[in-house]
């Protein structure tokens, strides 16, 4: 039985533009993405957005952090067998200073112009998360996502929940 995996991710704005983490690893190896990981059985959503950030980021201090969403993700294959199942509390905070790499993968920044150039190097999952996100006010908070892992990854749905 596949479990569900709560997951905290952050979107990360210095100055005008988006920090993101190219992955190093799988199941999202190349791929750039929004900056998070596991939320730890007992701890904070928030203690563990801002635990991720630090950790991936090398940074110091997160400013200004505020939970913005809540997205519930299936991963499934293109038989649509269920892969994984995450509960995505996604994030939004400041940064200053950050390190270029980490051991999850390299680090870099973009404006908004370039993350929409570029889309196809992002996962799509994170990239329709960070348009939803991104801004404030917000008009919806809680999504349903189904990602397809097949030669790359597909977002076939992202809709109000």
């Amino acid at each position: 039985m596949q479990s569900l995996i709560p997951i905290v991710i952050t979107i990360l704005r210095k100055d005008e533009k988006y920090l993101f983490i190219k992955r190093s690893k799988p199941p999202y190896e190349n791929l750039w993405s929004l900056v998070g990981g596991k939320l730890e059985v007992g701890e904070h959503v928030t203690k563990a957005a801002v635990r991720e950030v630090k950790e991936e980021t090398g940074a110091e201090q997160i400013l200004n952090y505020d939970i913005r969403g809540f997205v519930s993700e299936r991963l499934v294959d293109t038989k649509d067998n269920l892969i994984a199942h995450f509960l995505i509390y996604v994030g939004y905070a400041e940064i200053g200073f950050f390190k270029g790499s980490h051991r999850e993968g390299e680090l870099a920044l973009f404006t908004y112009d370039e993350i929409g150039d570029r889309s196809d190097q992002f996962l799509p999952s994170d990239l329709e998360m960070f348009s939803q996100f991104h801004k404030l006010p917000l008009e919806h908070i809680f999504f349903e996502a189904e990602l397809v892992s097949d030669d790359g990854y597909h977002l076939k749905y992202f809709r109000r929940s």
